[in-house]
C-alpha cells in the first residue's frame, strides 16, 4: 500500500460546451477562407446557450468576420438570454487559437476586488446584520475584455458586433424553460428588489415571466448603443458616460467600488497552461485563478498509465483518484499575482514529473483513502456558481473558447437601473478568514480578499489542436465544481481511449471534488464499476449533476 503525503516531494473538428441548460450549434455555413476556392472551404460554427446568440454569432462569422468577432457579438447577445449566468455586470475567461500563427493565447477578463475591499468585510458585515450585496459586487471587466479582444483580434466594426444585441433587447427574447424555472426560484428576492422587478416580473400577474413570455431590456438596450458609439472607454474612463450612471446607482447599493477602480482595470494577457497527450494532441486552457490548470493536471496524471481499459473499474478507480488530488491541490492556490506562496503549487500542477509522483507513488490502484490531508487539502475551498459558455470556430481554422459568469444566479440580484446592467456577487468566491466548513477544513488564505485580486475559478476555456495545427476540440463548461472534472474526462476518454463523443455524452458522469468525501454518480451509471468502486473503498452517491453535452450534428441549429 502508498501511503504517502502529497507534499513529500480539424480533420473532424469537435465543437463541445457542458452546460446546465441545452446548447444551441448554429452553423455558418460552407464559407470561403480568406484566398480559398470553393474546393478549400471550411465551415464555421457558434455554439451557444440559445439559438438567436448562436444566430449572430454565426450571422459575424458570414460577413468574414474573425473568430474573435464572433465571440464577441454572441457573448453580448448572451449577456441578455441568460441574465442568469453572465453580462456586462461580470467577467470572462477565453482562450484563443490563431491558426495561421499556431499560437494559444489567454484573456483573464475576470471581476477584480475593490481597491478599498478588505478581508474580512463581508463577514464583519453580515455580523451587524448589514445588507450585504453592494459589497459582494467585484470590478466587472467584461466589456473591458471584449475590447481588448477586439483590439488584437477583431476584424469588423465594433458597432457591428453591439448592434444585433441591441435590436435583440428592443424586440425582447424568449424565456426559456430553464431561465423560467431560475426565475421561479428566486422570485421573491426578485419582487422585493425594484430594480430586479421592473425586469423580471410579469406587472400583469405579478409573478415571474413564464416559458415562453418576451423579457424586453430597453435600458440596456439605450446603453449598448452608447457601448457601440463610444467604445470602452464609456465605462472605463473617467467622465465615460455609462460610468457616471453606474456609478451613482453602485453608491446608492452600498458598494465600496470607486471610479478609480474601472480605471485601473487591465484585463490579462496570458500564455495558456499546455499539455501533450501521447495520442498526439495538445490541450490548452486558462492558468490560474481559473482551472484549466487543474483540468490538466489531471490529464498529466491519466495519460501516464499504460494499462487502461475503458469499462476496467480500476481506470474509473484511478480517474477519481486524479480528480481528488486535483481538488485537494485547489484548496491550496489562488490568484498566484496575489499570492506568492501559491506559485510553488501551481509549479507543481503543471510539471510532470510531480503528475508521474502522484501516479505512481501516492494513487493506490487497491484502495482509496478518506483523509483529507491525504490529497493535499489543507484548506477549504469555495465552491463557485453559474455561468455561460461559448464556443467558436472560424473557416480559416482559428477558434475561441469563453466562460463568462456574474457568480450566483442573477448575481447579487440588483441592477443598475441607469444602464440596465445586472451586478455580479463575486466577492462572494473568496475565502473568509476564520471560518470552518462542515468538513473541519478552515478557509483557504490563497484566496482570501486583496485589492485588486481576483477569485478562484472552475472555469475550463479549452482548445485541442494536432500535431497539424487543426484544431480537433473546442469545449468549456457551465456548472461549476463540476466544470473541470467533466472537461478532463471527456478530453481523456477521447483522445486517449478514442471514445466516440456519442458514447461519452449518452453515458452517465462520475464527479468527485474531495470534500465532501463521496463520489457523486448519476442514476444509470454502470452498476459494474460502480462496485468496483466501492470495493475500493469509495463511498458513493446517485445525484443528478446536471450537465447536458451536446455536439453537432445531433442536436442542431442550422444557420445558413
Amino acid at each position: 500500500m502508498k501511503r504517502r503525503t502529497i507534499f513529500s516531494l480539424v480533420i473532424t473538428v469537435i465543437v463541445v460546451v457542458i452546460l446546465l441548460a441545452v446548447a444551441t450549434l448554429a452553423w455558418a455555413g460552407n464559407i470561403p477562407s480568406e484566398g480559398s476556392t470553393a474546393a478549400t472551404q471550411r465551415s464555421g460554427a457558434v455554439v451557444a446557450n440559445g439559438a438567436e446568440c448562436a444566430e449572430i454569432g454565426a450571422r459575424i462569422l458570414r460577413l468574414n468576420g474573425s473568430a474573435a468577432d464572433a465571440a464577441i457579438a454572441t457573448l453580448f447577445c448572451e449577456g441578455v438570454t441568460c441574465p442568469q449566468s453572465m453580462g456586462l455586470g461580470g467577467g470572462f475567461l477565453l482562450t484563443i487559437y490563431d491558426h495561421q500563427n499556431r499560437t494559444v493565447e489567454t484573456l483573464n477578463a475576470r471581476e477584480t476586488a475593490p481597491a478599498a475591499s478588505e478581508r474580512s468585510m463581508l463577514s464583519a458585515a453580515k455580523a451587524r446584520g448589514d445588507d450585504t450585496r453592494g459589497l459582494t459586487v467585484a470590478v466587472p471587466g467584461e466589456l473591458k475584455g471584449y475590447w481588448e479582444l477586439h483590439q488584437r483580434y477583431g476584424k469588423l466594426e465594433w458597432a457591428t458586433l453591439v448592434q444585433p444585441t441591441v435590436e435583440l433587447c428592443e424586440r425582447g427574447h424568449l424565456v426559456t424553460p430553464y431561465l423560467s424555472r431560475i426565475l421561479q426560484r428566486v422570485e421573491q428576492q426578485l419582487y422585493a428588489e425594484p430594480s430586479m422587478r421592473e425586469v423580471f416580473i410579469n406587472p400583469a400577474t405579478n409573478r415571474t415571466w413564464q416559458e415562453g413570455d418576451t423579457i424586453k431590456r430597453m435600458r440596456l438596450a439605450e446603453s449598448l448603443r452608447i457601448v457601440a458609439k463610444e467604445g470602452v472607454d464609456t465605462l472605463y474612463s473617467r467622465n465615460g458616460t455609462l460610468l457616471r450612471m453606474l456609478m451613482k446607482d453602485l453608491k446608492a447599493f452600498g458598494s465600496i467600488i470607486k471610479e478609480e477602480d474601472f480605471l485601473n482595470y487591465r484585463p490579462r494577457w496570458e500564455a495558456p497552461d499546455t499539455v501533450e497527450l501521447k495520442s498526439g494532441v495538445e490541450v490548452h486552457s486558462i492558468t490560474i485563478p481559473g482551472s484549466g490548470t487543474i483540468q490538466n493536471f489531471m490529464l498529466r496524471v491519466l495519460d501516464g498509465y499504460e494499462d487502461m481499459a475503458p469499462k476496467d473499474p480500476l481506470t474509473w478507480h484511478r480517474i477519481v483518484e486524479s480528480m481528488k488530488f486535483a481538488y485537494g491541490l485547489r484548496t491550496r492556490i489562488g490568484d498566484p499575482v496575489y499570492t506568492p506562496e501559491a506559485r510553488g503549487v501551481i509549479q507543481n500542477l503543471t510539471d510532470p514529473q510531480f503528475a508521474s509522483y502522484v501516479r505512481e507513488q501516492l494513487i493506490d490502484d487497491e484502495q482509496t483513502h478518506n483523509d483529507f490531508a491525504y490529497y493535499g487539502a489543507k484548506f477549504a475551498d469555495v465552491e463557485d456558481k453559474g455561468t455561460a459558455h461559448v464556443c467558436v470556430l472560424a473557416p480559416n481554422g482559428d477558434a475561441v473558447s469563453a466562460t463568462s459568469t456574474i457568480n450566483y444566479l442573477l448575481g447579487a440580484k440588483i441592477r443598475s437601473q441607469s444602464t440596465g446592467i445586472i451586478l455580479n456577487d463575486e466577492m462572494d468566491d473568496f475565502s473568509t478568514p476564520g471560518t470552518v466548513n462542515t468538513y473541519g477544513l478552515p478557509a483557504s488564505p490563497a484566496n482570501f480578499i486583496t485589492p485588486q485580486k481576483i477569485p478562484l475559478s472552475s472555469m475550463t476555456p479549452t482548445i485541442v489542436t494536432d500535431a497539424n495545427g487543426t484544431v480537433r476540440m473546442v469545449l468549456g463548461g457551465a456548472g461549476g465544481s463540476r466544470i473541470t472534472s467533466a472537461t478532463a474526462v471527456m478530453i481523456f476518454r477521447h483522445f486517449v481511449f478514442g471514445d466516440d463523443l456519442n458514447a461519452i455524452m449518452s453515458e452517465k458522469r462520475l464527479h468527485h471534488q474531495l470534500a465532501p468525501m463521496w463520489l457523486d454518480y448519476e442514476a444509470g451509471f454502470d452498476q459494474s464499476i460502480l462496485d468496483g468502486l466501492t470495493k475500493k473503498g469509495h463511498q458513493v452517491k446517485e445525484k443528478d449533476l446536471m450537465l447536458d453535452l451536446r455536439r453537432p450534428p445531433e442536436s442542431c441549429r442550422m444557420a445558413r
